[in-house]
C-alpha cells in the first residue's frame, strides 16, 4: 500500500476530518515549534519522547480528530524524579478503575494522578510519551507507526499551515517508516 492508500485509509477511519503530509517547510515549522516548548504549564522542565521517537521514522502525517478519534489506552504524559521513577501520570479512561480508590494518589486534576512517596530525589520532569498506533501497520505497508498529541502552540501552528477543516478538532502527528 503506497501512502496516496495510507492517506485515504485514514481519512475513513472514524474521528479523522483531515489528513495532511508534513513534509519540508511544514514539517520544520512543526518540530521547530514542539521543540520550543521546553516547560511543561506548570513550569516543570519537559521532555518529549513523543517527538524524539517521531523524528526516527520517514514519513509524518498530521491528522485532524473529533472526539470519536481514538481514545489513548495507555500513558500520554509521566511526571518523573531525578533518577527515573515515575512519580505520577495521566490516566486515560480505561485505566480510571484501578486508580480511583487508592489512598497513596493524589490527584493533580480529575485525569492525572500523582504518587508522592515514590519519589526518590526533588527534581522533577513532566514526559510526553509516544502512542502506539493500532489504525495503520505492516499489512498497510507501515512500519513502527506513532502518535505524537502535540504541545497547544504546535496545534495553533498546524491548524494555520493546513486550515482546521471544522472548529473544535485537534490535531495529531503520526509517524511511521514507509
Amino acid at each position: 500500500m503506497g501512502l496516496n492508500e495510507i492517506v485515504r485509509k485514514l481519512k475513513e477511519r472514524d474521528g479523522i476530518r483531515a489528513v495532511f503530509l508534513l513534509e519540508g517547510e511544514s514539517l520544520k515549522k512543526t518540530v521547530d515549534e514542539e521543540k520550543s516548548i521546553e516547560t511543561s504549564s506548570m513550569g516543570i522542565p519537559l521532555v518529549n519522547r513523543a517527538l524524539e521517537e517521531c523524528l526516527k521514522r520517514n514519513t509524518f502525517l498530521c491528522l485532524f480528530c473529533d472526539h470519536a478519534f481514538e481514545t489513548a489506552m495507555d500513558h500520554v504524559i509521566v511526571m518523573e524524579d531525578g533518577d527515573g521513577n515515575i512519580i505520577g501520570h495521566d490516566v486515560p479512561p480505561c485505566m480510571m478503575d484501578d486508580f480511583k480508590d487508592d489512598p497513596n494518589i493524589i490527584w493533580l486534576s480529575d485525569d492525572f494522578a500523582m504518587f508522592p512517596n515514590i519519589s526518590t530525589c526533588h527534581e522533577f520532569m513532566i514526559v510526553m510519551l509516544p502512542q502506539k498506533v493500532t489504525i495503520i501497520g505492516e499489512s498497510d505497508g507501515v512500519r513502527d507507526p506513532i502518535l505524537l498529541y502535540p504541545s497547544t502552540t504546535t496545534d495553533m501552528v498546524l491548524k494555520k499551515i493546513f486550515g482546521s477543516p471544522a472548529p473544535n478538532l485537534s490535531s495529531a502527528i503520526i509517524a511511521f517508516d514507509l
